[in-house]
């Protein structure tokens, strides 16, 4: 009797010691999954005529201050730790500022576009803006520390278990190369996790593309490689259920180390339907920096990553010559500059303030539009000699 206990231990043992590797043992590195949460926004407050003034300030996007900011919320303790916070469907600009795991609060940070703010670990959120602002804090954490001891102690078992497997196995891969730019697939960086991913709410939709738009997204420049994939799926799970849309916003994102992402499903050779540029998503597709651009412009690997991306699926759809100009029919909405009907002429590789009432990418990045078409179109002009 006391042999077969034994037996059966054991194999319990070995099939508990299974289920806490298998996740692990793979070569792409190990993603813990997101978690979303919320918190209603508590009754704000109207902010005195100086003491909406004194409190402006901040750096990356935090820097452009809402001066006319004229209600803040008291802070709002949320259910969980939390990587990256946003106002759910809002998007109208405000400020957002957080406190991290040390206690200290963090400068004000913009919030634009339906986009969150990354964090990088906090438990405390607060919201001003010159309008009251109403609704939901939406919170993703992407670390896997947003859940009990338990779970953050069994992810952090596979962190490490992933990590020791690649390292074993590195000497045995080869990587191939490919046509197109490399791109991050999906499933690397979240997506398709069976908890915690970030999957599409309905089928892709298709348009055509006649355009290229770029973007910046969150606040953070200063993010490490291994923090990047988690952003991108922080970024998603905010779009999907934060904002109520079908899937991330773009079609493809670029890291500061010059590493590209699929973004939106649905084939990234395809003219997948995104959420860009409200009025022109049909007709456009979209690539996104990962960070602020305010004043910071994209750095050399991350411009050549662009360049490289755009050049390869402009060509792709015949959207040629890039340095050209295509003519854009606008869908109208609230965050369109153009109304519902109207015909615009535009450069083929443009910044989403071309069309949408938004400052992004930025002003450091959208001074780099320009020679960015022009590069794009050398470089197709190098693939056709090919």
């Amino acid at each position: 009797m006391r042999r077969t206990l034994l037996i059966i231990a054991a194999l319990a043992t070995s099939a508990l010691c299974a289920w806490v590797a298998a996740p692990a043992l793979s070569l792409r590195p190990y993603m813990p999954g997101a978690a979303d949460f919320e918190s209603r926004l508590p009754q704000a407050q109207r902010l005195a005529e100086d003491a909406g003034a004194a409190s402006a300030g901040g750096n990356g996007r935090g820097a452009r201050a809402h001066e006319g900011a004229r209600w803040i919320t008291p802070p709002v303790t949320a259910p969980h730790r939390f990587d990256l916070v946003g106002v759910a469907r809002e998007p109208r600009e405000l400020e957002i500022r957080a406190r991290d795991r040390g206690g200290e609060w963090s400068e004000w940070v913009e919030q634009a576009d339906g986009t969150p703010i990354y964090v990088d670990g906090a438990d405390e959120a607060q919201v001003r803006a010159p309008f009251q602002p109403r609704g939901e804090l939406h919170f993703v954490n992407v670390s896997g520390t947003g859940g009990s001891a338990a779970d953050s102690l069994l992810k952090g078992a596979r962190s490490a278990i992933n990590s020791a497997f690649i390292s074993a196995a590195s000497g045995f891969v080869a990587e191939a190369a490919a046509p197109k730019p490399k791109l991050v697939s999906r499933a690397a960086w979240g997506a398709d996790l069976a908890e915690g991913g970030c999957p599409p709410r309905g089928p892709p939709e298709y348009g055509e593309v006649r355009a290229a738009v770029i973007h910046h997204t969150v606040n953070a420049n200063e993010y490490t490689p291994a923090e990047a994939p988690g952003i991108v799926l922080g970024i998603c799970r905010f779009h999907v259920y934060g904002n109520g849309w079908n899937d991330i916003g773009y079609q493809a994102l670029v890291d500061r180390f010059g590493r590209l992402y699929k973004g939106r499903a649905g084939g990234v050779g395809s003219a997948v339907v995104g959420a860009q540029a409200q009025g022109f998503n049909s007709q456009t597709t979209a690539i996104a920096s990962i960070g602020s651009n305010d004043t910071l412009k994209l750095n050399r690997k991350a411009r050549a990553a662009v360049i490289g991306y755009l050049a390869w699926k402009l060509a792709l759809h015949g959207v040629v010559p890039a340095t050209g100009a295509t003519q854009l029919t606008s869908g109208g909405g609230s965050l369109s500059r153009y109304p519902v009907g109207a015909v615009v002429t535009l450069p083929r590789v443009i910044g989403h303030r071309d069309v949408g009432a938004t400052e992004c990418p930025g002003n450091a990045l959208w001074a780099q539009i320009a020679a960015i078409r022009k590069l794009v179109q050398k470089r197709i002009k190098s693939y056709a000699k090919r």
